[in-house]
């Protein structure tokens, strides 16, 4: 872990690089807040411990600066600091900050502090890994699932005209035939030809019309009555309105 060390006592500096790079951690110092600042600008460390007194910048104001960064819930504060009091701990926890160590402190209390604030970063990492995965999967089944409507819509759309074309030439030899001397019974059959075949037509045409709309721009399909076909599309409106 990358760790930034703030404080303007070289002693203190010392105590704590001593102790944290035998954790193994990657520190770096700063002598006063804005150098700090600016080291954090650079690196975004995952973690600093800084003083809360310190000249230039103290800790609390640069915690506010950190925090006022995007990303920086990224990094770990822990300030060390000889105030005591709740309304002292309530700013700080205001600021940002995300622990506290009291001076004088021993390394073996800032260890400990540390070791906790891993484990809490390498949560939020896993927590960010894990997002970034859910949102990876929901764009590829989002991509899926437009390229099946698109295949729908195609297919629909190229079935519509294949039926439609037919269709209208049944309808109009149909048509001629009624023109003819025909029987009564003849006559019967064919107006069961004509009926079905317009009921037919108008669903075509309402597929052919879906297929080319969009999923909110349906409301052509409202009011329109056609037996059986348009009695559907009647109900389906009424019961979406209300």
């Amino acid at each position: 872990m990358n760790v930034l060390i703030a404080d303007d006592d070289q002693v203190t500096r010392l105590l704590l690089t001593s102790a944290l790079s035998k954790l193994g951690q990657t520190v770096h110092e700063a002598q006063n807040g804005a150098e700090a600042w600016e080291a954090w600008k650079k690196d975004q460390h995952s973690l600093i411990i800084s003083d809360w007194m310190m000249p230039q910048l103290n800790g609390l104001d640069l915690c506010r600066k950190v925090r006022a960064e995007p990303g920086s819930n990224l990094t770990y504060i822990i300030l060390l600091t000889a105030r005591m009091g709740k309304a002292n701990y309530l700013n700080a926890m205001e600021a940002g900050v995300d622990d506290f160590v009291t001076k004088p402190f021993e390394s073996d209390q800032v260890v400990a502090r540390v070791r906790a604030a891993t484990r809490i970063l390498d949560l939020h990492e896993r927590l960010r890994l894990a997002n970034n995965e859910l949102e990876t999967r929901v764009q590829e089944r989002t991509a899926e699932l437009e390229k099946a409507l698109r295949a729908k819509d195609e297919f629909l759309s190229r079935a519509s005209h294949e039926l439609r074309t037919p269709m209208n030439h049944i309808l109009g030899f149909a048509q001629l035939l009624q023109m003819g001397d025909l029987t009564a019974g003849q006559r019967g059959s064919l107006q069961h030809i004509l009926q079905g075949g317009s009921r037919l037509l108008v669903l075509i045409e309402h597929i052919l019309a879906v297929s080319e709309s969009g999923s909110n721009n349906l409301d052509f399909l409202c009011g329109q009555s056609t037996p059986e076909v348009g009695g559907m599309i009647d109900q389906g409106c009424s019961t979406a309105d209300g």
